[in-house]
């Protein structure tokens, strides 16, 4: 591909004055603040305008790597449809050799020499001229005459080759600038949502009789699909809720506090744990789309009675620590939600925790979780972790940072595979 031609003196003053007040004003025009869709129309008609033609047409290279016609304008500043037709033998020598290319007086060539379309359009002049920025080329910028209007001259040829190249910088610079703004609306919807969701985290879990709770969740994006809460309901129960969304960013925390309402809706008409899952189930299962699901733990404690039920909906085991060093997983009950609508769910048996006993609730993404050499920190390293720091004596909360804490010295510098989320109980 050439360079752009910017050589367009002739050495005739008056023209080369008027070349030079075309180029800098087409400067003007178009590096002002604007949208790509209008930036590409005034380009099209600043052509049109500079050579005289009747029409003008701009095309850029798709996703696929063939050109796209982006904008057909004719001499009145009125869009053209995108299947106007055109001399396309003419632009894919000018796309496939990176060189410009003109076509003065067609009249005069052998009607054997010329393009269907060029004779059925009855065109008398035709220009195309690659459009070069930084170092590659973006597309094509077209325009054609036919003979009740003007034959292109030299002088016309060498300053479309000039305005192409200023019309392919400052589409590149427009799509950037657009790139640039599409990335800090990104931002600022993700910190809105980031806002959202530390705000529908519990601050302040219930601390009943008998029993310390500590929670704390650290997403690997600005956003989270996991979900922890603590939840009064019934008579004098307390809901215990981890929840984990496929997949991690704005999607996932989106369907995370649809569930979270979903569950507190549920929990307010309905005592039975088991009830709850199936109502969340079937609202998730209509909504959610195919390739999303969540799993999710709820499990119902009686401080008074110092009893737990739970319903596991295809959620990870969480663990028991029971006093003398061993660990218990508590199975599932259930498949994941948000995928089969008459789904069943059962519920525990309702068991005692006895003083002593920690009951850990997680995601699976403390244990997926990778360090730089990229070997997994397993459920092995998981499991003797919470071992050890329920097995201390320590406090709820400072079990949770315990076992984070040694995540993190595993990990490193390493980002996050996912979400991790801890909802630690221990009774007293």
């Amino acid at each position: 591909m050439t360079e752009t031609h910017w050589d367009f003196l002739t050495g005739d003053t008056e023209k080369d004055q008027r070349n030079v007040r075309i180029l800098l004003d087409s400067v003007e025009e178009l590096y002002g603040p604007r949208t790509v869709a209008d930036l590409m129309r005034s380009a099209v008609d600043r052509a049109i305008r500079v050579t005289g033609a009747e029409r003008g047409i701009l095309l850029l290279e798709g996703k696929d790597g063939e050109l796209e016609t982006a904008i057909a304008r004719n001499a009145d500043g009125s869009d053209l449809s995108l299947d106007e037709l055109y001399s396309k033998t003419v632009v894919q020598q000018v796309w496939s050799s990176g060189e410009p290319k003109l076509m003065l007086d067609t009249a005069d060539v052998h009607e054997a020499d010329l393009t269907m379309s060029i004779v059925s359009l009855r065109l008398l002049s035709v220009m195309g001229v690659p459009m070069p920025a930084k170092g590659r080329n973006l597309g094509v910028l077209y325009v054609d005459s036919t003979a009740k209007v003007k034959e292109f001259t030299q002088s016309d040829f060498s300053v479309f080759q000039a305005l192409g190249g200023l019309i392919a910088l400052a589409v590149d610079n427009a799509r950037l600038m657009a790139k640039e703004a599409e990335q800090e609306r990104m931002k600022r919807e993700l910190l809105v949502a980031q806002q959202i969701q530390q705000r529908l985290l519990p601050t302040d879990l219930p601390q009943p009789q008998g029993f310390e709770i500590a929670g704390l969740g650290r997403p690997c994006d600005e956003v989270s699909g996991d979900y922890y809460d603590v939840i009064p309901f019934g008579s004098e129960q307390l809901a215990l809720v981890v929840g984990d969304v496929s997949g991690h960013g704005l999607g996932p925390a989106m369907l995370m506090a649809t569930t979270r309402a979903l569950l507190q809706a549920a929990l307010l008409s309905r005592s039975e744990p088991a009830e709850v899952i199936r109502s969340v189930n079937v609202f998730l299962e209509r909504d959610t789309p195919d390739n999303a699901f969540m799993s999710m733990f709820v499990g119902a404690l009686d401080p008074a009675a110092r009893t737990l039920q739970y319903v596991s909906a295809g959620h990870n085991p969480p663990l028991l620590y029971h006093p003398g060093g061993t660990l218990e997983e508590l199975e599932k009950t259930g498949p994941v939600l948000g995928i089969l609508s008459e789904a069943e769910y059962g519920l525990s048996e309702p068991r005692t925790l006895a003083s002593g006993e920690v009951l850990i609730l997680y995601t699976d993404g403390i244990y997926e979780a990778h360090d730089a050499a990229n070997e997994m920190y397993g459920e092995p390293r998981f499991q003797d972790s919470f071992l050890r720091h329920a097995g201390s004596g320590a406090s709820a909360a400072d079990v949770i940072e315990g076992v984070l804490g040694d995540l993190e010295a595993f990990v490193g510098a390493q980002p996050l595979d996912d979400d991790v989320t801890c909802l630690v109980v221990r009774a007293l």
